[in-house]
């Protein structure tokens, strides 16, 4: 992984870690085989190239997400969501140091990693057991981090209808 964790911090522009790994930063650990990277869309190009050039090839894409596999077993897959600009501002703006294999990335703010988890359950129901269980986690290991009732802005905001309700019962 340390390989791959310094080919990301060596690209010139910023990124985000999400998904399993950002879960770190946050106090919560979690088996994860790829790597998740939030990335402004204005990057996508040169970000395209820099995975290119070490050794990565796209295993398919599309408007929003692509995803790069390494000839080597040994090097993790690599999904990339891509965001407008202002949005990936908003969450770069509160994200947080993220130690990984010796080197600092950036991971998003709990109440962004909790938004971009929901809207992953909106947009792929089977999501959701997963990611529920995640944002489950992260509660229990931030306590009192989010208010109840930011958690149901956030629930409304960008999860599917009756996605609170569910969350409640699984951290209450």
């Amino acid at each position: 992984m340390q390989a791959l964790f310094e080919l990301l911090a060596r690209f010139p522009q910023p990124l985000l870690i999400i998904g399993g790994h950002a879960l770190a930063a946050h106090g919560v650990a979690r088996q994860t085989v790829d790597v998740d990277c939030l990335v402004a869309m204005q990057s996508r190009e040169g970000l395209d190239t820099h995975l290119r050039q070490g050794g990565f090839q796209s295993a398919g894409e599309s408007e929003n997400f692509a995803r790069y596999t390494h000839p080597s077993d040994f090097i993790s897959d690599i999904d990339l969501l891509f965001v407008n600009a202002a949005t990936f501002e908003k969450l770069q703006a509160g994200s947080l140091p993220l130690e990984k294999a010796g080197v600092t990335l950036r991971a998003p703010a709990l109440s962004h990693l909790i938004a971009l988890k929901l809207h992953a359950i909106r947009n792929a129901p089977s999501r959701e057991v997963g990611d529920l269980g995640d944002i489950a986690r992260l509660l229990q290991a931030n306590p009192g981090a989010i208010a109840p009732e930011e958690l149901a802005a956030l629930c409304e905001q960008f999860g599917p209808p009756g996605i609170f309700s569910r969350l409640e019962i699984t951290h209450p």
